[in-house]
């Protein structure tokens, strides 16, 4: 006789989709919270991209291209019709798995290694590429995935049904007999055509969120992964990814933001030290002003760098500097220069000068004649008077003529380009003047002296080639020798006040930037925390009815356990972010209630904490798969589940694969009439059979 179901709190109607669009809730709540205009735009530029983000930081006004889509899937509903297995794991001919695709419980049984699992397997594998089963799996079971006695041919299908869609959506694998398990061909068909993949039918997002499968090596997550794992798992599916996004891009955008506020700070500490130690007047009354309290007067800073350095330098001191600061004529040009001179006076000499004027004056008188002949004709030559001006004269004139000027220009070119060059030596060298004065050690006269050389240059091009070659080097070796007394001479003497100096105005620069800085991050960490508290508050609204569920469903499992079940919440950001469970054990919480739970309560828990988002009435998938799920279960427990499953099949086509026999015996003596059970056998060489199990 069946035994009654025990009293448990009813479940409540679907939960409505996030119907109303994320970014009109943040307006809303900006408006109501009374978040002040500069704080909000950077919220709603944070939510518009990177780009609004940089944009608004910089004082322009961003474009808020915004997303105003509703959170959810695809509206239509889809269930699970079939799966087709052939030369897969532990199938090897092809066999089917049909489902009505309609709300129900099928319990599929087999003991272990009958191929049952592998039509959970597939199930998973065609729709997502992978299967959860095999993530934690070494490479023998990742490589084992063909049948052993016939691996080929190898391919796996699925079928979908779509409310009010004739035509079934069907996925389809298939491995050729040399292809690995990430090589397989997939075919995507429905009523439409072919499609790609499922995103083309608006399903692979959905099945990322929600998952509609659930194996006992994802419920093991619960107690070996990870609490931001789990996190993500379980926030992925309230539709909150762009406020997370947008926390992430203020973040970011604080950080550089902040390390450039606490460098200027530090430097300012670090620059009052060092001039402190500086024996300058200006050096000290820097220091004053860095050490006081406050903000510094940047206006006082930058008088005191402006100030000239007669005011505390002697003679010496600024010959020195002078020195070091001396540019010498580069010794590139200096080679070009004595390299060019020879060749250009050479092609002045070869087109001597007095024949280009003979040449100049030849060429107009031939001009003249040639326009004559234009006008008049042919007739006797005006200058001669014995010969003809004619046509054979006109051919020979106008070629002479063209020699004549080409003649004149060579010329021209070469004077121009000699008197270009000693123009050039005259610049460098007049640009070389060794400053007046003397200081201690300093040998100057040797420098003045090979200067004073150097520029005593002949005017003969040639004679000025070989002048440069010969003095030039002796410049150098003089005031390089005159350089580094000099420095060794500031070394003695400088206080160290030009370094700090230049150190100090940079950090003017930086400094009056300021104010600007600090206001930008009041601004982003104002946005940043009002984002923050709002994201935690949408996400605990949106997160109670998975929590209630998730209540609901313990309170089957637990049947005699001591371990009592809040609800669930999300806390935290970033690295820190975890799945809150108030457990308590006796009604006693001291922060460790999970560390003392049996395996079997963590796999109750875990079913707890997965089931309702697979379930989630956003989910367009209206059929879930669960494979061995009563692990370390006890009856009473076994029991309860049954009743889950039950409660589920009511509104869910729920596929249930187990080994463990004391499941459909719960669901026959527990009265649960609209469960269908189907047995799984497998004979030699991997042929398996399914068959409906006999009435009991």
């Amino acid at each position: 006789m069946p035994i009654p179901r025990q009293p448990v709190p009813a479940p409540p109607p679907p939960r409505e989709r996030h119907t109303e669009p994320l970014i009109d809730l943040i307006f809303d709540r900006l408006a109501a919270d009374h978040v002040p205009d500069d704080s909000a735009e950077l919220v709603l530029a944070a939510l518009g991209g990177e780009n609004d983000l940089a944009t608004a930081l910089d004082g322009g006004r961003p474009g808020l291209a915004l997303d105003r889509s509703t959170e959810g899937g695809p509206s239509a509903r889809v269930w699970l019709d079939s799966v087709t297995v052939a030369g897969f794991r532990g199938v090897g001919p092809e066999r089917t798995l049909r489902i009505s695709p309609d709300p129900g419980l099928t319990l599929v049984v087999g003991r272990n290694g009958s191929g049952k699992s592998s039509f959970a397997e597939a199930v998973e594998l065609a729709l997502t590429g992978d299967s959860a089963r095999w993530a934690d799996r070494d490479s023998v079971w990742r490589t084992g995935w063909r049948n052993l006695h016939h691996p080929d041919p190898c391919w796996i299908e699925v079928r979908l049904r779509v409310d009010g869609v004739a035509k079934p959506v069907t996925v389809t694998r298939s491995w050729p007999d040399d292809a690995g398990l990430a090589d397989a061909e997939v075919t995507v068909t429905s009523g439409q055509g072919r499609h790609a993949d499922l995103a083309g039918l608006g399903l692979a997002r959905p099945l990322e969120l929600y998952r509609p499968f659930l194996t006992a090596a994802e419920l093991g997550r619960l107690s070996a992964g990870t609490q931001s794992q789990l996190f993500d798992a379980i926030a992925a599916i309230l539709g909150l990814e762009a406020v997370t996004e947008a926390d992430r891009r203020l973040m970011a955008a604080t950080s550089p933001v902040e390390a450039a506020i606490k460098e200027v700070r530090a430097q300012r500490a670090a620059l009052a030290a060092d001039l402190s130690d500086i024996s300058d007047d200006r050096a000290r009354r820097a220091a004053g002003l860095l050490g006081g309290r406050g903000a510094v007067n940047l206006t006082a800073l930058a008088a005191i760098l402006d100030e000239p350095d007669e005011k505390t330098a002697d003679a010496p001191l600024l010959l020195c500097r002078a020195l070091v600061e001396l540019t010498l004529p580069p010794r590139d040009e200096v080679t070009r220069l004595v390299t060019q001179l020879p060749d250009a006076a050479e092609q002045v000499r070869l087109n001597d000068g007095a024949r280009t004027r003979a040449a100049l004056r030849g060429a107009e008188l031939l001009r003249l004649a040639l326009e004559q002949h234009e006008e008049l004709g042919d007739r006797p030559c005006p200058v001669c008077a014995a010969s003809t001006l004619d046509g054979g004269w006109r051919t020979s004139a106008a070629a002479s003529l063209g020699q004549l000027r080409d003649h004149s220009l060579a010329a021209r070119s070469a004077s121009t380009r000699l008197s270009t060059l000693l123009r050039q030596v005259h610049h460098l060298l007049d640009g070389l003047v060794v400053p007046e004065g003397d200081a201690p050690d300093v040998p100057l006269d040797a420098l003045r002296s090979a200067v004073a050389a150097l520029r005593a240059f002949p005017a003969d091009p040639d004679q000025l080639a070989k002048h440069l070659d010969r003095r030039y080097p002796a410049v150098v070796t003089a005031a390089l020798k005159a350089r580094g007394h000099a420095e060794g001479f500031l070394r003695q003497r400088d206080s160290g006040w030009r370094r700090a100096a230049a150190g100090l105005r940079g950090w003017i620069d930086e400094a009056a930037r300021l104010p600007q800085r600090e206001a930008t991050l009041a601004r982003l960490k104002a946005a940043r925390g009002w984002l923050k508290t709002t994201a935690a508050d949408l996400r605990n609204e949106r997160i109670a009815p998975f929590a209630a569920h998730s209540q609901r469903i313990w309170a089957h499992l637990r049947q005699e356990s001591n371990v009592e079940l809040g609800g669930m919440s999300l806390d935290g950001t970033n690295t820190r972010r975890r799945v809150v469970f108030p457990v308590s054990v006796d009604g006693a919480d001291n922060g460790t209630a999970l560390g003392v739970m049996s395996q079997g309560e963590m796999h109750a828990l875990g079913l707890a904490t997965f089931l309702p988002r697979g379930c989630a009435p956003e989910s367009p998938f209206r059929f879930v798969v669960v494979d061995d799920p009563v692990q370390s279960m006890d009856p009473a427990r076994v029991d309860g589940l049954a009743r889950v499953l039950a409660e589920l099949a009511e509104r869910r086509q729920v596929v249930v694969f187990t080994h463990d026999t004391r499941l459909p015996d719960a669901v026959t003596r527990l009265g649960i009439g609209q469960a269908r059970i189907i047995e799984v056998h497998r004979a030699e060489r991997s042929v398996v059979t399914l068959r409906p199990a006999p009435t009991r």
